[in-house]
């Protein structure tokens, strides 16, 4: 079964980085993002062995705005697409084993926060409640005076975007809605499970997206392992997705870790190697599969891997920031900083006619 649906759905990067490209005809102007795009001074902890001194510790260090990779500043396969300069400094510091930065941004109290609150990025009021809300508030951050609106659909993974798509909404000047609800996972849309309302949000979720007419309609979500090892289904799933929104986009997500940060950086004898993942085969497999569908049903699909992960290895801290505050879910950090890579992709197909 997999044999078929391989020869189906996974073709040669080349072949597939030369078609997503012929659709990105627009000419990209100079990105201009009222953060993250000089080095900024910002508050970091210190690593050095003793989470008490580094709960103290309050320093100062210059984290520089991440960049595209060298000749590849829209890249476009979900799969081989060339990571960036600061990922690709952080594999091979991890390879090494060399030691964890000095100074690493957010502090242990940051990020145990960020874990306690669920991240604290989407206001309450604008996401549903935590397992049974079904319902929010329609909220326009980014630019709310515009009349361009820009929406983000998915599970918790969507809200992790958000301080990245606000930063661009704002460089742009449009309108960015969340309508994501944690827990509610790609293949749970249709369900409504004890306590857990997702066809009821999910239904929700698409009039209000539908009511807003929006330039574009940015679907993620978890892609884990069981995602990954229900390949056929989660594909089919998305492509539900996609062709239930309006302008749908798919935004990829980015391989999970294998343990929490907090529980490998803050570690005596903690190296980058240590804190590391490695891209599993099957998430490769079903990021084939999903550019083998994106490019048959012509969404636009943005890819992520080479933000996160070089030559197979995912660190856990990338140019002096903590990637995830969990296994897999974003640091608001780390989304912030790529709001200027973010900007790139986006800029194109917000541009494009729409369907």
């Amino acid at each position: 079964m997999l044999s078929v649906f391989t020869s189906r759905f996974c073709v040669s990067p080349v072949r597939f980085r030369r078609r997503l490209r012929a659709r990105r005809t627009v000419t990209m102007g100079p990105v201009a993002l009222t953060m993250s795009v000089a080095a900024v001074m910002v508050p970091v902890a210190v690593v050095d062995g003793s989470f008490a001194a580094q709960a103290a510790a309050s320093v100062k260090a210059r984290v520089v705005a991440l960049t595209p990779a060298p000749g590849q500043p829209d890249p476009t396969s979900l799969w081989a697409s060339a990571p960036i300069p600061a990922v690709a400094a952080a594999a091979r510091a991890a390879r090494r084993d060399a030691p964890m930065p000095k100074a690493i941004v957010p502090s242990p109290q940051e990020l145990e926060q960020e874990n306690a609150t669920g991240g604290g990025i989407v206001p309450n009021a604008c996401e549903p409640a935590f397992g049974s809300g079904a319902t929010a508030q329609v909220c326009r951050l980014g630019d709310p005076s515009s009349a361009r609106v820009v929406v983000v659909l998915g599970d918790s993974h969507a809200g992790t975007w958000m301080p990245a798509m606000i930063a661009v909404a704002l460089a742009q000047h449009f309108a960015v809605v969340p309508l994501n609800k944690p827990g509610c996972f790609v293949n749970r849309v249709y369900t409504n499970l004890p306590g857990w309302p997702c066809a009821s949000w999910y239904q929700w979720a698409l009039a209000q997206d539908k009511a807003l007419h929006p330039v574009a309609t940015i679907v993620t979500f978890l892609l884990d392992r069981p995602q990954q090892l229900n390949l056929v289904s989660t594909v089919s799933d998305m492509q539900s997705v996609l062709s239930q929104v309006t302008n749908g986009v798919f935004l990829s997500d980015p391989p999970s870790q294998h343990q929490p940060a907090a529980e490998c950086i803050y570690k005596p004898r903690a190296n980058m190697g240590k804190c590391s993942a490695r891209v599993p085969r099957t998430y490769l497999t079903l990021m084939q599969a999903l550019a083998r569908m994106t490019a048959l049903t012509h969404y636009s699909a943005i890819p992520t891997l080479q933000w996160f992960c070089a030559d197979g290895i995912c660190p856990m801290v990338i140019d002096h920031t903590i990637t995830t505050r969990d296994a897999s879910h974003m640091t608001k950090q780390y989304s912030a900083a790529l709001a200027p890579l973010l900007s790139i992709e986006l800029r194109p197909i917000l541009a494009r006619p729409k369907r």
